[in-house]
């Protein structure tokens, strides 16, 4: 996927560039972004018995049908760079052609956003099929391969396995981030191993070598907390290596805690005995792109999938809580400045 990495590359250039002949043209950006990207896929724009533009459907004319073996077998749908392919009706408009030509897949993109939808899955919504969203300017070139490479010609019939391996490999991922002492128990015999062997005049404590990896492990996580989350302010975090809170004080309030997580419930509760956090100012989001939520009105994130500990608030909203104690403290006093309410009222003993 090298031809692949090049290209995406290039452009980034062209839409860093060019973002204004982008924003206002549709046909640009499918000549010049989303036809050489198809073809590092395996898809030949230029060959009939592969790519046919604008084919006529019952329920409008999707800009590309990709065909395999004689089948229609996805429709890709691209828009100008300006134009939000996260709104439903956009999305609607898409699942329309794949649910009447039975065609199980579709592909909606202005460019820079790239997004698979599933035409139909009993018992789910239409963003619930939404498999997977890439973005191209906002998201490690390795990722997007990795999502986009999923709809290439070889690929495309072993799709539903891909994605679930990929859904799999990110659930490890944040499942790692979510629980540290598992990293930390898998990474103890990997260090003492490489001490052993390389450097066997030197004894060291258990001790000493978890206080390092909890330190190492701790400022992996608050970097990737840190780079989620999307309020606009700067706050330091805090790197909590004590045992678990036992106070919290908000302006004067006092808060017994019992648990970690308890920290964020009272934030946003008190938030809403202030009037500050209403069902209209849902969903806060936390992720990069803000796909994952941290209240909603619903347990539920961006795509559908379900909070991993969800806690209901005094005004019925939802709250995410699967959090470290440092995570759990530093999304607390995001959450009071996107409110307009200096987190410095917020102080954990």
């Amino acid at each position: 996927m090298n031809n692949l990495n090049q290209t995406l590359q290039v452009i980034l250039e062209k839409i860093k560039n060019y973002r204004s002949l982008y924003e206002q043209n549709e046909m640009a950006v499918r000549d010049q972004i989303v036809n050489p990207i198809l073809k590092e896929l395996g898809w030949n724009p230029e060959n009939p018995e592969e790519v046919q533009p604008n084919l006529f459907t019952e329920e409008g004319i999707p800009d590309y049908s990709l065909i395999k073996d004689g089948k229609k077998i996805l429709f890709v749908e691209a828009k100008k760079l300006s134009i939000d392919v996260e709104q439903k009706e956009v999305i609607r408009q898409l699942a329309k052609y794949t649910f009447n030509e039975g065609v199980r897949y579709g592909v909606l993109t202005n460019g820079s956003v790239w997004i698979l939808l599933r035409s139909f899955e009993e018992g789910t919504t239409l963003t619930e099929r939404i498999v997977w969203k890439t973005d191209l300017e906002n998201e490690e070139l390795p990722a997007v391969i990795r999502k986009i490479s999923t709809i290439s010609k070889n690929n495309i019939e072993n799709i539903e396995v891909l994605v679930k391996k990929a859904q799999i490999l990110d659930e490890i991922w944040q499942s790692i981030l979510e629980e540290p002492e598992e990293m930390l128990k898998g990474l103890m015999p990997v260090v003492k191993s490489i001490i052993a062997q390389g450097y066997p005049d030197y004894q060291f404590e258990d001790t000493e070598i978890e206080d390092l990896l909890k330190e190492m492990i701790q400022e992996i996580i608050t970097s990737i907390s840190e780079e989620e989350t999307p309020f606009e302010t700067s706050i330091e975090s805090i790197p909590w290596r004590g045992n678990s809170p036992r106070k919290m004080k908000l302006k004067g309030e006092v808060f017994e805690l019992y648990n970690s997580y308890e920290v964020l419930i009272n934030t946003a509760n008190w938030l809403i005995r202030n009037g500050k956090l209403k069902p209209s100012d849902c969903p806060v989001g936390i992720g990069r792109g803000r796909k994952r939520y941290l209240i909603n009105k619903e347990p539920k994130h961006k795509y559908g999938d379900a909070f991993r500990a969800p806690k209901k608030l005094s005004n019925g909203l939802w709250i995410e809580t699967h959090y470290s104690t440092a995570a759990c403290i530093n999304y607390a006093k995001r959450l009071l400045e996107k409110f307009g309410i200096s987190s410095d009222i917020l102080t954990i003993e």
